[in-house]
């Protein structure tokens, strides 16, 4: 009689560690961040997101979403700062997470699988397009550095960036803001020059101007703010027209108008600064996703002040500060369009966008 089992030995799938990896750091956030909302995963279709996320408030579902990739290791190896990092991420993975922010928000996790521990992205996209440059080498990605509670933080930053405006709202509003940029600060001039009691002369320019801080400082804005009212509907142009209407005046009011101003202003010209170095750092990406906004930003002079008056005064001189040569933008996206040459072993490879100067 033959026993089962005897004679040949018979060989099983084996679990590699690759795979042994992925599901223990799915596992992981799904437990630590399970109270987040609903996880889906994606990982039968992993084209770089291995997790959909419905963030849940209570017991409602809030309609809220973002994707998410998980990189694991080991053990992280930390910056002495206790940022980590991950490697060797295809920048195709790079330009899919790029293009799924223009229409959602996407996160990236790294897990340690020997502390357990899990960190954060911030601004994945912005680091992502920064990273992307047409040639074949892979790219690493930070992280949010180690801290004492590293849940917490990812917890935090993974809902700040489910309500966060996508790139697309992004792009129209800084585009807006480049485009509007001298009305905007005439506003906050005329306030100063003309009867505290006459009526904005430009309604419109206010009414814009609210919508282009409402995406660009939508996270900044209510810390602008002492009064309680003010930081709760400071984005509602009708809330400001109330306020002024309270006080005696018919509509907004130069006057009424004057602090607000000199709140939004220099906090918006703060950031615009910070928006041009980041659509700079991504200038291949954007060359070929989005030339004309990339020209818009390179051409665009952004005031070198931020307090109330140093913007008066730029107002005043606009056009002779902001000189710009002409085409120099659609000049600078063009030269950005070239992708990094492979280079050889022992070269240095020849840098690929030409800057223009300004005079």
């Amino acid at each position: 009689m033959i026993q089962a089992g005897a004679g040949v030995a018979m060989k099983l799938p084996t679990r590699t560690k690759q795979k042994k990896s992925e599901a223990e750091s799915l596992a992981i956030v799904q437990y630590k961040l399970g109270g987040l909302g609903i996880f889906r995963s994606q990982t039968e279709n992993d084209y770089g997101i291995d997790l959909d996320l419905e963030l849940v408030r209570g017991d409602q579902v809030t309609g809220r979403a973002i994707k998410i990739q998980v990189k694991s290791a080991e053990k992280l190896k930390l910056r002495r700062d206790g940022t980590p990092s991950v490697g060797g991420i295809k920048q195709s993975t790079l330009r899919y997470w790029c293009e799924l922010s223009f229409r959602t928000s996407v996160v990236a996790y790294a897990v340690d699988l020997a502390s357990k521990k899990i960190y954060v992205t911030a601004n994945l996209f912005w680091q992502a397009s920064a990273q992307i440059d047409g040639g074949e080498s892979s790219k690493s990605i930070e992280f949010l550095p180690e801290g004492d509670d590293n849940i917490g933080v990812a917890k935090y930053a993974t809902i700040l960036q489910a309500y966060q405006p996508n790139i697309t709202e992004v792009v129209a509003a800084h585009m807006m803001a480049l485009r509007r940029l001298k009305p905007f600060l005439t506003l906050l001039a005329d306030s100063f020059h003309y009867d505290a009691g006459s009526p904005l002369h430009e309604p419109d320019d206010f009414h814009e101007l609210l919508q282009v801080c409402s995406i660009l400082l939508w996270n900044d804005g209510d810390a602008l703010w002492s009064d309680d009212n003010d930081k709760k509907f400071w984005k509602r142009h009708d809330y400001w027209t109330m306020k002024s209407e309270k006080d005696g005046w018919d509509g907004i009011s130069y006057f009424a108008a004057r602090p607000i101003l000199s709140t939004l202003l220099p906090a918006l010209v703060q950031k615009l600064r910070v928006y041009r170095e980041r659509v700079l750092a991504g200038k291949f990406f954007w060359s070929h996703r989005n030339s004309q906004y990339l020209a818009l930003v390179y051409e665009t002079t952004i005031p070198d002040v931020d307090d109330r008056d140093g913007l008066i005064t730029w107002a005043n001189e606009y056009d002779k500060r902001s000189r710009v040569i002409s085409g120099s933008g659609a000049y600078f996206a063009d030269c950005a369009r070239e992708p990094v040459p492979t280079k050889a072993k022992g070269t240095k490879a020849p840098s690929k966008a030409k800057s223009v100067k300004k005079t």
